[in-house]
């Protein structure tokens, strides 16, 4: 059962993103090692670890005011039933203190960490969790790095308020690491062959039976460089600093006053004298509040001590401050109401321009509409008359299209009827192609001097004349 146990903690530690220190890493396979049929490569036995783990704890307790979760050893997403001994403490155990600290009636919570980091799985969201009950100022959160807060240790310290650490303490290490183990020579080595029989082209990746191929690797490395993402974003959210500056400490360690340079924590303190620290700033943000309710008060209080007075009474006893009030109302209604009403005639005028434009340009549409109707109706009665085309322009003289607008639009039943009425009256005189001969229109043509031009012009019109004249009538042309 323990070796079942065991091989299940491999699986969180091989094959997938670690938030650890490497030495600790180192320290952990050399304990489950041998246990699980690995070759360690340390010499630290169970009973060393043991006493690693019980030397681990401090002598920061709880208090009435401050509630203390201890955040020791490495940390897991399950600890698959090992002893709380093993030195691996999980984040579900941390999340459920931290919510039982929530609810007490502490007034601030304090992280003692003194841990290398741990898995990258379940970190996150622990860490979001500290974050946004920090953001609601319910209550202070506080860490303090007793005497290390590594990778995933630190992610947790940074979702806090305040970091702590003392002059030898160490936080850091915002980076991600992955192992794979190769058993193939151990395997053969031992006389042992396995073989794998899988489908899915990535099944068989990152099998501890055979060495590690270039796709497998690289696969492997692209989720720890996701997962290095998160850690650098989520870090630097926590501690309001650039992505980059998290970046750019490429996974050091820092001690004491340089954590402080670089950002990654906040204050130089003994682990003895944190507490006495935290109830200080607490009873200065105690002060602050009582100073905030007392003025308060006192404003609340003055507010009722003004005697209040209506208008008469005002005027009366203040004649001076009333007339002066009066006067600079009078001169910014004044002010006021003179920039508006500029303002409206500027906008008037502005308005009328765009009315006369528009109704100018209605007219024009309106005016071209109808010549175009009235072109229209001429072409289509002349083309099915026997006037020639030479004489069109002397028979649409004599009937105006103006005459048939009403409201700006054309009759187009009258001017119709007019205009036929006319071509009938020109082919009723004999003003035909028949009578004038089929080629008399054709005179105008180009090649055709000027003068011979003028002298056909000339004779088309006594010959209009005469016919109009030998049918013993006149015409009054409407215009």
């Amino acid at each position: 059962m323990e070796k079942i146990v065991l091989h299940r903690l491999a699986k969180d530690v091989f094959n997938t993103p670690l938030m650890i220190l490497p030495d600790k890493l180192d320290t952990i396979l050399s304990v489950i090692g041998d246990r699980i049929g690995m070759e360690s490569v340390l010499s630290v036995g169970e009973a060393d670890l043991m006493s690693m783990a019980s030397a681990n704890r401090s002598d920061v307790e709880n208090s009435p005011r401050i509630s203390v979760i201890h955040v020791y050893g490495s940390l897991v997403n399950r600890t698959y039933g090992l002893s709380p001994d093993s030195m691996l403490q999980t984040y579900d155990d941390i999340r459920n203190e931290f919510r039982a600290a929530m609810d007490s009636d502490s007034e601030a919570i304090l992280f003692d960490i003194n841990s290398p980091g741990g898995t990258a799985s379940g970190v996150f969201d622990l860490v979001d969790e500290i974050y946004e009950a920090r953001c609601r100022g319910r209550k202070r959160i506080f860490a303090i790095a007793n005497e290390a807060a590594y990778s995933a240790a630190y992610a947790i310290a940074s979702s806090t308020g305040k970091i702590f650490l003392s002059r030898t303490a160490h936080v850091g290490s915002i980076g991600v690491i992955a192992t794979h183990q190769d058993r193939s020579a151990a395997n053969e080595k031992a006389g042992i062959k396995y073989t794998t029989i899988f489908k899915g082209a990535r099944k068989a990746d990152l099998s501890p039976d055979a060495p590690l191929s270039d796709e497998a690797k690289g696969m492997l490395e692209a989720e720890v460089e996701d997962v290095f993402d998160i850690f650098a974003k989520t870090t630097a959210r926590n501690l309001g600093i650039p992505v980059a500056q998290v970046v750019a400490t490429d996974a050091g360690i820092f001690m004491g006053d340089k954590a402080v340079l670089k950002g990654l924590a906040h204050e130089v303190i003994a682990a003895n004298d944190v507490q006495a620290k935290i109830l200080a700033e607490l009873d200065a943000n105690l002060d602050e509040k009582e100073d905030q309710m007392d003025k308060k008060a006192e404003t609340k209080l003055e507010k009722k001590e003004v005697k209040i007075m209506n208008a008469q009474e005002l005027k009366k006893a203040h004649p001076e401050l009333v007339a002066e009030i009066e006067s600079s109302l009078e001169q910014k209604l004044t002010a006021k109401f003179d920039g508006e009403k500029s303002a409206m005639t500027a906008e008037n005028g502005s308005l009328k321009e765009s009315v006369l434009r528009l109704e100018k340009s209605e007219a024009i549409r309106q005016v071209r509409e109808v010549k175009s109707e009235a072109a229209g109706i001429w072409t289509s009665v002349l083309t099915g008359s026997d006037v020639p085309k030479r004489f069109h322009d002397k028979v649409k003289a004599h009937v105006s299209h103006e005459k048939f607008i009403q409201d700006g639009l054309l009759d187009c039943t009258g001017f119709t009827e007019a205009v036929k009425a006319e071509v009938e009256d020109w082919e009723t005189r004999g003003a035909t192609s028949k009578v004038m001969g089929t080629g008399f229109s054709s005179k105008d043509v180009e090649g055709e001097g000027a003068a011979k031009l003028k002298k056909e012009e000339a004779d088309d019109e006594a010959l209009a004349n005469s016919l109009f004249e030998a049918s013993g009538g006149t015409r009054e042309e409407v215009k």
